[in-house]
């Protein structure tokens, strides 16, 4: 049985996904606590302040329920010296630096896998959370956004479509949200990563931008999807760019 090893972030390990399923799944392992030493291996200094100490052992039990739901993933569970692993994902890091491309094309290149079989959702929920009146799902990290909101939350306003959104995320997100966009929207907590693709799972809409809820919402086949891309790479660029998906537009 194959044993795959990741050790993060979470947008990056969901992307890595498509290749265990390619592979016919297996074990699952996340190493704990790398992703600071990785910042300074692999791109000379320390992590973007949202990823620095990340990884732990909290970060596991969030993501638990959620991979364990995955069909091909037979067990999820914290790397240990015991464990002999079979594929390292983390392979994909040093081809990563500048960006050269999308995360699905990058970790099938190195996997040597053509990179258009990776590119149907590989994600699934137990049960999706549709919310009753509101089928556009948001999230809005405070990462890769300009100092002016995107025109995209003023058109939600205009097209009359305010009272139909709901937002994910954490209560500061949520918070600069409302502030940024003046948008009403109600917002549904979560605890775990389950909880959280289960909600994106019933959305008809997901708008946001990179993020681990945007890597959910590809990886579970939204049928609309718009992303807040980030400006400071060409779109091209963009690591979260899959122009081979219909349903993704880009703003």
């Amino acid at each position: 049985m194959k044993r795959f090893k990741h050790s993060g972030a979470l947008g990056d390990l969901i992307y890595s996904l498509p290749i265990v399923k390619h592979f016919g799944g297996g074990e699952f392992y996340l190493h704990l606590n790398q992703m600071d030493w990785i910042g300074q291996h692999y791109y000379g200094s320390p992590p973007a302040p949202f990823h620095q100490g990340r990884m732990t052992q909290r970060d596991f039990e969030y993501m638990q329920s959620f991979m364990q739901a995955q069909g091909y993933i037979r067990r999820f569970d914290t790397l240990t010296t015991s464990v002999e692993i079979t594929d390292n994902l983390d392979r994909f890091r040093p081809a990563f630096v500048g960006h050269p491309c999308n995360y699905l094309d990058l970790y099938a290149q190195i996997h040597g896998v053509d990179p258009a079989s990776m590119y149907t959702p590989w994600l699934s929920v137990p049960n999706p959370v549709r919310i009753p009146g509101r089928p556009i799902v948001v999230n809005r990290t405070l990462r890769w956004i300009g100092p002016v909101p995107n025109p995209i939350w003023a058109d939600l306003k205009t097209q009359g479509l305010e009272d139909q959104i709901v937002f994910v995320g954490l209560p500061t997100e949520y918070t600069a949200f409302v502030e940024a966009t003046g948008l009403a929207a109600e917002y549904r907590p979560t605890r775990t990563m389950l909880e959280l693709a289960s909600v994106i799972a019933g959305a008809d809409r997901f708008i946001g931008n990179q993020s681990q809820a945007y890597a959910l919402a590809v990886g579970l086949g939204v049928p609309d999807i718009q992303l807040e891309a980030r400006a400071d790479l060409p779109l091209a660029r963009n690591e979260c760019y899959f122009p081979r998906f219909p349903n993704i537009r880009y703003v």
